[in-house]
């Protein structure tokens, strides 16, 4: 009886776990669809296009919209369109926005990236963008002049690497120099490595030299990176463009990738 029991015990929980997780994939598919929905403003709720950010994890969903309110719910419930019904509820704080994280109230300071430029993953639209890659570019500096003669244009797609800056010394055996050399002979081990991994992938790489990038993203429209400059808050090396969508950060350590991620960006 007493095993009869123990078994009865751990069939209900087996069961729970199941139900739980078959409960998680459909929430989350459910959260895909509506948050696909809010990029397209419609006439039963042209207020969707108000939406800035919109954060969800096991606390609660929030809506950031771009007049600086913010409204939200302790439950996440994902029956129906929520972030329409996140709208009709009543604004209880407001926020401020930097480039890479935003102050809700006067305290909380919520970032958008970890330190190696991943956006968090409680993110679904960030500055008005849904978030299909968590490597996905959102911030990024334009340069101040873009001038055409220091701007490389990127058309398909492509690894881009981004080219060190090259330097001179007087003297050669100086520690400063030594740390130069020794940083580059890394910078060319990595990047060939990262060069014959992306090759297994059908991709060709591009070696930026100039310090500004123009991709193409769609719809007519173009981006301008300054690569001299911090992207997504992180001191980033390369990007993986595919033509017509916005680039995804890459590390120049392979191994640092996720390469479900990057075969993810690639077929979508």
């Amino acid at each position: 009886m007493k095993q009869n029991a123990i078994f009865f015990i751990i069939l209900i929980v087996f069961f729970t776990i199941s139900c739980r997780k078959d409960k998680d994939s459909i929430n989350t598919e459910q959260r895909k669809d509506s948050i696909s929905q809010i990029t397209t403003p419609s006439a039963e709720n042209p207020n969707k296009n108000q939406v800035r950010h919109f954060f969800s994890a096991n606390g609660g969903s929030v809506l950031y919209l771009k007049n600086g309110d913010v409204k939200g719910q302790a439950r996440f419930d994902t029956d129906g369109d929520f972030i329409t019904e996140l709208l009709k509820t009543q604004t209880y704080d407001t926020y401020r926005e930097s480039d890479n994280y935003l102050i809700q109230g006067n305290k909380d300071t919520i970032q958008f990236f970890d330190d190696f430029g991943k956006i968090d993953e409680s993110w679904n639209i960030l500055k008005g963008e849904p978030v299909k890659n968590k490597m996905q570019v959102i911030s990024y500096k334009n340069p101040e002049r873009s001038r055409l003669e220091q701007t490389e244009n990127v058309a398909e797609t492509r690894l881009i690497i981004f080219s060190p800056e090259y330097k001179t010394f007087k003297d050669e055996n100086s520690e400063e120099a030594e740390n130069y050399f020794t940083a580059m002979d890394d910078w060319n081990f990595y990047t060939h490595e990262l060069n014959e991994q992306f090759e297994k992938l059908g991709i060709k790489t591009v070696y930026l030299k100039k310090p500004y990038l123009k991709l193409k993203i769609g719809n007519n429209k173009s981006i301008v990176i300054n690569t001299h400059e911090k992207i997504n808050n992180y001191n980033t090396q390369a990007l993986f463009y595919k033509k017509g969508k916005k680039p995804i950060v890459i590390h120049l350590i392979f191994s640092d990738n996720n390469l479900e991620e990057i075969k993810e960006y690639l077929k979508n």
